[in-house]
């Protein structure tokens, strides 16, 4: 099975030629990815209903399925769309003949446990029970919302349930290396800009040397959230850097990895590849590039057969 997820960068209505084409490369890096699921974020709408719109459109044109069904009331199917207050939106999509499971449909809506929020469905996808996937766009701005926030995620994936889930995480890895040293090395030691508290530690002394917030992630860690690229210590790539402004101005942040595929711990040995998606189409069609995990869920299945016979 294929996940992936992808940060969208403003993907709103279209309205001019450049936003078409843009449109279209989106489309074409999902289409060649060819997702089983796909988490996606920063869907663009003042208003849940124009974010929805949105959606529509790119499930349409992408040929995957968007409609889960809304818990306790199974006739009443609905987008799997979660919305935000602040018109960045989350969501999920599927492969068609991979069904949402009754009453496996959750939106965390922005507004109390979200800056932006978390959308979560629960699909049929074959192999050893029913998987959760998660779509999370975290706080970009307060590091101490980013760590409460990654508590919310977390509560939602307790009790050894099967999960994924896919984030723009607006802040780098707290996993670690089979060696014990970060999976991702400090992107900021050496930055001096107006922008770097969002990402830092808070420092009494400013002249300090700056150390990444990696709280969040470590919330995550601990709570059997594990990043899949730490899991199978996949050769490291960034998701986010490459991008210049309309001004032509370069990221200010320069290259790192904030884009995550993570797993619940019961899901972890059916891990079988993480890579990030850098392309000449995704490079130039978003400020992110896909992050994809392969996960093999039938040999999962075999592994949990072959323990209950023992």
């Amino acid at each position: 099975m294929r996940f992936a997820s992808y940060n969208l960068f403003n993907l709103g209505s279209v309205k001019t030629r450049q936003e078409q084409d843009r449109y279209d490369l989106l489309v074409q890096v999902i289409r060649d990815l060819d997702p089983d699921v796909l988490a996606v974020q920063e869907l663009i709408g003042r208003t849940a209903e124009a974010a929805a719109t949105v959606l529509w459109r790119l499930a349409d044109d992408t040929g995957l399925d968007c409609l889960a069904v809304r818990p306790h009331d199974d006739s009443a199917p609905t987008l799997s769309l979660a919305s935000s207050t602040h018109t960045f939106h989350t969501a999920v999509l599927w492969r068609p003949g991979i069904e949402p499971v009754r009453g496996g449909w959750r939106g965390y809506d922005g507004g109390v446990d979200f800056w932006h929020s978390m959308a979560t469905v629960l699909l049929d996808v074959g192999g050893h029970g029913p998987v959760k996937f998660a779509s999370y766009h975290g706080d970009p701005f307060r590091g101490d919302f980013r760590y409460n926030e990654a508590r919310r995620v977390h509560s939602a994936f307790r009790s050894g349930v099967l999960g994924v889930v896919g984030s723009d995480s607006n802040s780098i890895s707290a996993d670690r290396r089979l060696d014990g040293a970060y999976y991702d090395a400090d992107p900021y030691t050496e930055q001096d800009h107006e922008w770097l508290e969002y990402q830092i530690l808070w420092r009494d002394n400013p002249d300090d040397p700056p150390v990444a917030d990696r709280r969040a992630g470590e919330v995550l860690r601990r709570g059997g959230l594990l990043d899949a690229a730490a899991v199978l210590d996949a050769p490291w790539q960034p998701s986010a850097g490459h991008w210049t402004d309309e001004n032509g101005d370069p990221d200010i942040w320069g290259e790192r990895r904030i884009d995550h595929a993570r797993v619940t711990r019961s899901l972890a040995p059916a891990l079988r590849e993480h890579r990030i998606v850098r392309t000449a189409q995704s490079l130039a069609a978003s400020d992110h590039c896909p992050v994809v995990a392969e996960l093999d869920l039938y040999a999962l299945a075999d592994a949990v057969s072959t323990e209950e016979q023992r």
